[in-house]
């Protein structure tokens, strides 16, 4: 900035000495006298000179246009006469009236701007035409133009060799533009390197905010640019770093500069001028980053959860890995909102950015399949990259470790044991389509090496549904389901009469015979077994059958089992409902008391090897008993706010927000059976 307004100077102080030349020429005088005939000077050729170098360059707004106009009145009065003696009157009221006009469009245009109305209010609409109006008419090199050639032209005449060139001077003048001759004289650069504006102030230690020079206005985002700067303990570093944003401030184009890393090279600290800021073709690390740069670390970061400013939102989404070195370190990160935001750069202009939050997955273990958390925060304007995980190769795994997923747009695996996922309960949460069925079908197909699998099916659709994996039905004869029926009628009726010998006789009777069809499958060489019973939900009566048999399975286990066992409770509200939700068609006391001890049941379970697959579309209507003992949870999509409310307590208030956004097969996974003990999105989509 300081050698432009030096070249201003000098180009001035050129300009000025040639108009002296030619006053010495035309008048004898370098400074010609004040009399009418020499006005052209005094208020026409000099003030043009003056106002296209030091003025014209302000006429940005009305009240610059009355401050610079309000003197050429002043003149215009003082030189009316001159115009009545010449005959010129009606010339100078045409010129008088210009001025006025100008006056008056600068003086409506401050009027009815309103700040507090949007630009498209039709007072603002009108305040923006009339200042472009004044602005471009008022310049002063047109009115200072006229003064000059009506002063010329009346005291001298045209054929005179000297008036012509005076005339060809202006016109030099008018046609070149100063300011821009003033941005094509070369500067002699100590490097070879394009210097594109002066650092004014700084951010922080890695933001610097820059203003361009006029002769560099199309310096752009992601341009890779240089400088020479001096840090805190006056040690001088070449810095390097690529130009973040752009923005206009006070009529000037601006940048932000983001610094990226820094060297010691002397032969470069005296090539460059300090705070100057320089563009360069290319550099391969600041390459790599733009590549995949995302954003900034901004304030309100912790430890768990990082906020950032977002400029490339074209290339992310929830769910997402982030990474961002700390102390040499790779931090993973995992994108779960974004947030447009407004921020003020001057007065009450404001523009607009995106702030994405991301949780903290820690440090990639790659023997274990697992992060690690790590222990701090990264710093203000930490760099934010879209992670790289191509060359990452985890090591084979075999079950009961089972690859769950990956995480979104990476290649590395989200891990489950399907012996602790099960054996201490696992639940598959979310709406219809988002990918239960699918999953569920996935995990039974790996459980069949080693685990004796009993869907618990109360809607008939799972013969269906797991065709593919040969399921048989447990209560396989018609004439013993009939007769186990009949005995728990009796056993209602009894327990009404309060028989309870009966009661006792007519239950050993239900289980012993129950246990025949447990025992048979259980010794078969079938792997998934399927308990299904009449399509009629919350009675009495289809609860007591189900503890029945539920009760018998646990019996079993206890005496100790070959393999071990998972019960499947799909459309689980069914079979463990909440007792809010029990229906109307049985005794209400007796069906809470039996949804009670199944759920008793249920957590009694896993000392025996009988663990729960839990699948359920809400979690409102599921016994909280059963769900709050499943310690892994895979939660797809989800909508209602009992399951944000429960689900919350496992995944943090942070990550449930996510839920309503979740697309198809892709869920939130967290617990024990997890190799990773912490919660994260989980992309289930298989390669056909």
């Amino acid at each position: 900035m300081i050698k432009i307004l030096k070249n201003k100077l000098v180009l001035f102080s050129i300009l000025l000495g040639v108009i002296l030349i030619l006053s010495k020429w035309l008048t004898g005088e370098f400074f010609p006298s004040t009399s009418d005939n020499n006005l052209w000077f005094y208020s026409g050729l000099f003030m043009v000179l003056v106002s296209s170098f030091f003025i014209e360059e302000y006429y940005t707004s009305p009240r610059n246009i009355l401050a610079n106009i309000l003197p050429l009145v002043v003149i215009f009065i003082a030189v009316k006469q001159i115009f009545i003696d010449n005959n010129h009157a009606w010339l100078w009221w045409v010129g008088f009236s210009y001025i006025v006009f100008i006056l008056l469009c600068s003086f409506l245009s401050i009027i009815l701007n309103d700040d507090d109305r949007s630009p498209d209010n039709y007072k603002n609409i009108l305040s923006e035409y009339l200042k472009n109006i004044a602005t471009t008419l008022g310049k002063g090199k047109l009115v200072f133009s006229a003064m000059f050639l009506y002063f010329l032209l009346t005291f001298y005449s045209i054929n005179n060799i000297k008036v012509l060139s005076l005339m060809l001077f202006w016109w030099f003048i008018i046609v070149a533009d100063p300011q821009k001759l003033v941005n094509k004289i070369s500067i002699k650069k100590k490097y070879s390197d394009d210097a594109v504006g002066r650092i004014i102030s700084v951010q922080s230690k890695k933001i610097f905010l820059v203003r361009l020079f006029q002769d560099s206005l199309n310096a752009k985002i992601f341009d890779i640019v240089r400088f020479k700067y001096t840090v805190q303990d006056d040690e001088t570093l070449v810095c390097y770093g690529f130009i973040l944003e752009t923005f206009l401030l006070n009529d000037q184009k601006w940048v932000k500069i983001l610094l990226c890393k820094e060297e010691h090279d002397d032969a470069l600290k005296k090539s460059f001028e300090k705070n100057i800021v320089y563009r360069i073709s290319n550099d391969e690390y600041i390459e790599k980053i733009i590549k995949r740069f995302v954003g900034v670390i901004v304030d309100g970061s912790e430890i768990g959860k990082i906020n950032f400013e977002c400029y490339n939102s074209n290339e992310i989404s929830e769910g997402d890995l982030l990474e961002v070195n700390l102390n040499n370190k790779t931090i993973y990160y995992q994108i779960i909102q974004g947030i447009a935001k407004e921020e003020i750069v001057e007065k009450k202009n404001e523009t607009g950015f995106i702030k994405g939050q991301a949780i903290q997955l820690g440090k990639w273990n790659n023997e274990n399949y697992s992060f690690e958390k790590h222990g701090w925060v990264p710093d203000i304007n930490s760099v934010v990259l879209i992670a790289d995980t191509s060359e990452i190769v985890p090591p084979a795994f075999e079950y009961p470790e089972y690859k769950l997923g990956i995480i979104p747009n990476t290649t590395l695996p989200v891990v489950i044991n399907l012996h602790d996922a099960i054996s201490h309960h696992f639940a598959l949460l979310g709406v219809t389509g988002s990918g239960k069925s699918f999953i569920t079908f996935e995990i039974l197909k790996e459980l069949r090496i080693d685990t004796k699998i009993i869907c618990v099916d109360f809607t008939g659709e799972y013969h269906e549904k797991l065709k593919g994996l040969n399921p048989k039905s447990i209560l396989h004869d018609a004439n013993g389901v009939t007769q186990i029926e009949e005995m728990i009628a009796e056993k209602e009726t009894a327990t009404k009469s309060k028989n309870s010998k009966a009661v006792l006789d007519l239950k050993h009777k239900i289980q012993g015979k129950l246990n025949e069809y447990i025992i048979e499958f259980i010794e078969s060489e079938n792997k998934i077994g399927i308990f299904e019973l009449p399509d009629l939900s919350n009675t009495t009566f289809i609860l007591e059958f189900t503890q029945f048999f539920l009760e018998n399975v646990f019996n079993i286990a206890k005496k100790g089992s070959a393999e071990r066992i998972c019960l499947v409770l799909e459309e689980a509200h069914t079979v463990v409902p909440e007792t809010s939700f029990i229906g109307d068609l049985g005794d209400f006391g007796s069906s809470k008391a039996i949804v009670n001890k199944i759920g008793q049941i249920a957590l009694q379970g896993r000392k025996y090897g009988v663990g729960l697959l839990v699948i359920a579309q809400r979690t409102a209507n599921v016994s909280k008993t059963v769900l709050t003992q499943c310690n892994t949870v895979l939660c797809f999509q989800a909508f209602d706010e009992t399951s944000f409310t429960f689900i919350g307590n496992y995944l943090g208030k942070d990550l449930v927000t996510t839920l309503p956004n979740l697309t198809k097969y892709h869920a939130i996974v967290t617990g024990k059976g997890v190799k990773s003990n912490i919660p994260m999105i989980v992309d289930l989509t298989r390669e056909l």
